[in-house]
């Protein structure tokens, strides 16, 4: 940096650093380049939070391509793709649980053996859960592990992970019915935690109704906690991140997108 060359070139610059010295590394490139005007910088990281600070264009390379190329803003409003809703449910209380227990289970044995999986499902309300407790679902695979490990499941268990199911699909339906069939995709759930991108049949959903209909049913929803918000710069890197044959893996409770 020293002689203000026109071109300066930067690989990882701030990586290892602790956040004190990173600001301070980034001040220094900020001044250079936006501020002074001195000189055009061309940076190359991983880090999409040192990419927002430093960057008037960005470009995201895939496999030695480059794939996009624009101000953070553009990128988001290009790729982003809707709003990402992330979204916490609150789990069943204890009187729910005992309620369900002793309606499902009666005077008899708490456990659910695979045999009865089926119709313990039916006596919740919902034969088509036993489907999901399988190795290969987000949430249904901790009950499948326990089945393999023990030979049952627990009926508190049980009736939980049924509580959260059913919220979990009443959510998902009402944003289905909000936007469109097609227009609510999940991308991720852990537990209780889910997160969805909406969309909308002319691409342009407002920050506004999306949390006017989030308020309008947040108790009856049994919505802990909840965040809306465009497509991170992360997220859109990610997406096209995975494009890579490298990249084909996908972790449990993560969809991958079509």
């Amino acid at each position: 940096m020293i002689g203000n060359p026109a071109i300066i070139f930067l690989d990882e610059p701030s990586t290892g650093m602790d956040p004190v010295s990173r600001r301070f590394m980034w001040d220094v490139i900020a001044d250079i380049s936006t501020r002074g005007k001195e000189s055009t910088i061309v940076l190359t990281t991983h880090s999409m939070e040192e990419c927002e600070a430093l960057c008037s264009r960005v470009g995201i390379m895939v496999g030695g391509r480059l794939r996009c190329l624009g101000s953070v803003q553009h990128l988001k409003s290009r790729f982003g793709d809707g709003l990402v809703f992330d979204v916490k449910l609150d789990m069943p209380s204890a009187d729910e649980l005992e309620y369900l227990v002793q309606h499902i289970f009666g005077s008899g044995s708490e456990f659910v053996t695979p045999v009865e999986l089926e119709d313990k499902c039916r006596a919740f309300g919902n034969a088509d859960l036993a489907e999901r407790v399988t190795a290969s679902h987000p949430t249904g695979y901790s009950l499948a592990a326990a089945m393999e490990r023990d030979g049952f499941i627990r009926a508190e268990a049980f009736c939980s992970w049924c509580v959260e199911e059913t919220r979990f699909d009443e959510l998902s339906d009402y944003l289905v019915r909000a936007f469109g069939a097609g227009q609510v995709v999940v991308m991720e759930r852990q537990n209780d935690f889910a997160r969805f991108k909406v969309r909308s049949s002319n691409n342009e959903v407002k920050l506004s109704k999306m949390f006017a209909l989030v308020e309008d049913v947040k108790a009856k929803m049994h919505i802990r906690e909840y965040s809306v918000s465009q497509t991170t710069l992360e997220q859109i890197f990610n997406s096209f991140a995975s494009q890579q044959e490298e990249e084909q893996g996908v972790a449990r409770g993560v969809f991958q997108q079509a």
